[in-house]
């Protein structure tokens, strides 16, 4: 298994979302998180399945919507 996957899709969402890594937390989502609209989804999307060289169905990204979600959605595809 890679390095740490919180530690890894914090620093992710770190750059992609250009927001600190320290405040990303359970309850970091797509509703609450200014630069998390849909089209930086698709690029946090894309940039985990590169990471982690997993694929997420098109019904997964609708699942995705929090810090939380992500965790869970990638570490059942490890």
């Amino acid at each position: 298994m890679p390095k740490n996957v919180d530690q890894t899709i914090r620093e992710l969402m770190s750059i992609i979302l250009n927001i600190e890594a320290a405040s990303i937390d359970d309850g970091t989502s797509m509703d609450n998180t200014p630069g998390w609209d849909s089209a930086n989804h698709i690029n946090l999307i894309l940039a985990l399945e590169d990471e982690f060289s997993i694929s997420f169905e098109v019904s997964e990204f609708e699942l995705m919507v929090s810090f939380f979600d992500l965790v869970q959605v990638v570490e059942a595809k490890l």
